[in-house]
């Protein structure tokens, strides 16, 4: 379940980047812009955090994001039909264990929130308006909303053990 999730997302997501570079025949350009979008890699997570406190990612609307992700409310739902012990994190040292995996999940989207972002403005300079709305808006819901995410489970992890 959470895979197909995950790529329902991927696939909705990527469609407009996609399309674009499949069109600009500038290869050298997308690799440039890819190279530049791996330098985001080495900034530390900590750095990126916005909040340590549950409430400010709640307030953002995050737990609407929540139900709607892998191993989200509604996939999770579905899962425990099958199988009603089933926790993502079963206890304290699973959690930071899971920190771990949150991390990961984050650096893949500041990843690609650098890329689309930056192939977003190059749809701008090259007056392609109709991609740049596309990939913005797949920008917010397939990179941000998730970075978002990534970091309020951070938060909630670090909270248990305190």
């Amino acid at each position: 379940m959470n895979q197909a999730i995950n790529f329902f997302w991927t696939i909705i997501c990527f469609a407009p980047v996609i399309s674009f570079w499949a069109g600009a025949a500038a290869m050298q350009l997308l690799y440039v812009l890819i190279f530049i979008s791996s330098l985001g890699l080495a900034i530390p997570a900590k750095v990126s955090q916005l909040s340590y406190k549950p409430k400010f990612y709640e307030a953002l609307g995050i737990k609407f994001i929540r139900k709607l992700v892998q191993n989200g409310e509604y996939a999770n739902k579905l899962i425990r039909r099958k199988n009603p012990q089933y926790k993502l994190i079963k206890n304290k040292a699973h959690a930071l264990r899971y920190i771990h995996t949150i991390k990961m999940y984050e650096r893949f989207h500041f990843f690609c929130f650098v890329f689309f972002m930056l192939t977003s403005v190059l749809c701008l300079i090259t007056r392609q308006y109709n991609y740049f709305a596309g990939i913005t808006l797949a920008n917010m819901v397939y990179n941000a909303s998730p970075m978002l995410l990534q970091q309020y489970n951070r938060a909630r992890v670090l909270n248990l053990n305190r």
